[in-house]
Order: structure tokens, then C-alpha cells, then sequence
């Protein structure tokens, strides 16, 4: 799906089937490491991701309930630690692609979105009421009913550069020249719905590396972000 959702809301009872099998997910050491915000109020979906649906569930990777049941019993538990921030990570996109794969069996249609990543990122923080620390909106999942089922589906790579046989094999010069007419080719549909050509680029990936991929958080903005919500510890002076 690309956003073009209809009205057709989703019954209350498949919103709980969808979240139940999310958190059925595999999960390290049974203390999933995540939180998810789930949302029906469209301009809050148009804020936080710049797309709109039925729902939008918003997943984090959350250490706060931990650390709080930790503080509880009387223990600590500290989570400056760019592993504890990488297991997070794995266990709340475990979660977000399940809900994903249980939606779609109820003939839910659905979209990914990291739009969050591209602006101020603390900005989501205030839309959502997030915690001030421990806490980070890895991805949001917006939920509804197609308009109209798609034209053509989006194909996927695989094979040479994506499935790698016993040992990591490299792209020789024949096997990236392969792949740029790949993309070129819009019988193949690998690239997105755009007109690159429009733009004056000679190839879809010159398109898609030299104007997509350019996000408005330099690695310092987010670096610094992590260490505000202490899942990194302070840079030292």
C-alpha cells in the first residue's frame, strides 16, 4: 500500500486479533522491549507520519515498564547500552511486522512508515506523550482497506547481492550493471511509483541516491537524540 486508504473502518475485534498476534512475537529473555501507541485520530496519523488510515500503530522500542518493574522490586536496570538499544530494536520490529502479516490475513491492508526519522524527531515525543528517556518511535504501521487493489505489486530483489550462500559474496561490475538496468526496467517494478526521468536522472538510482535518500536529521541529530533518551550514554567531555 502506498496510503490511499478507503473509510471503511476496521472492527474493534480485528484491531485486538492484530495486537494480540503482535505481541506473540519472538521477544529477548521475555521482556519485550517495546511499547505501541495505538491511534484512530487521522491528523495526529498526518503529523506524526504524513499518511492516514483507519488506525496507525506506532511502534517504540520502550525500556521504561522494565526499568520501572526493576525499581519495584528493588533492582536496577540501566540501559545505556547501544546492545540493549539493538535487541530493543529486533524485538519491536518483530512485533510491527507481525501485526503487519496478522492484518493482512484479515484482509487488512497496510503501510510501513519512518517519516518520524526524517524531521525533528522529539517533535513525535509531544504528539504522542512518549517518555522523556528510555523510549524511541522506531516505526509507525497505518492500517485500513485499500481503494482499489494496486495496479502491479512492488517487486523485491533476490538472489546475487541479497541471498549469499555459505560466505558473503560481493556485486561484481557485471552483477551492479545487471542491477541498474534491473531498476531502469519498469516491467520489473523494483524502484518506487516515481518518474525519475522527469527529473533530469539518467538512472533510477541515481534518483534514489542523489535526491530520495537525503533525510533532514544529520547522525549527530540522532546520536544525540539517543543520548537525551539515555539509551546512550553521555559523550564525554
Amino acid at each position: 500500500m502506498r496510503g490511499d486508504f478507503s473509510a471503511r473502518p476496521i472492527a474493534e475485534e480485528d484491531l485486538q486479533t492484530i495486537l494480540d498476534c503482535a505481541v506473540c512475537a519472538a521477544n529477548s529473555a521475555g521482556r519485550q522491549n517495546y511499547s505501541i501507541i495505538v491511534s484512530s485520530d487521522k491528523a495526529k496519523m498526518k503529523r506524526v507520519c504524513g499518511y492516514t488510515g483507519d488506525k496507525m500503530l506506532v511502534f517504540c522500542v520502550d525500556f521504561t515498564r522494565v526499568v520501572d518493574m526493576a525499581e519495584h522490586l528493588g533492582h536496577v536496570f540501566a540501559v545505556s547500552d547501544l546492545r540493549g538499544f539493538i535487541t530493543g530494536s529486533t524485538d519491536t520490529i518483530l512485533t510491527a511486522q507481525t501485526a503487519c502479516i496478522a492484518a493482512r490475513s484479515l484482509g487488512i491492508d497496510s503501510l510501513f512508515s519512518s517519516e518520524f526519522h526524517h524531521g525533528k524527531l522529539l517533535r513525535v515525543y509531544n504528539i504522542l506523550g512518549l517518555p522523556a528517556k528510555h523510549c524511541f518511535p522506531l516505526v509507525a504501521l497505518v492500517l485500513g482497506y485499500a481503494k482499489a487493489e494496486p495496479e502491479v505489486l512492488q517487486a523485491r530483489l533476490s538472489g546475487s547481492g541479497v541471498i549469499h550462500q555459505e560466505t558473503y559474496h560481493r556485486l561484481t561490475a557485471d552483477e551492479r550493471e545487471a542491477l541498474v538496468k534491473g531498476y531502469d526496467d519498469p516491467q520489473q517494478h523494483l524502484g518506487l511509483p516515481h518518474d525519475w526521468s522527469a527529473d533530469g536522472f539518467r538512472h533510477y538510482l541515481d534518483w534514489l541516491y542523489s535526491k530520495w535518500s537525503r533525510h533532514a536529521d544529520t547522525p549527530q541529530e540522532l546520536y544525540a537524540a539517543l543520548r537525551t533518551l539515555k539509551f546512550l550514554p553521555e559523550e564525554k567531555k
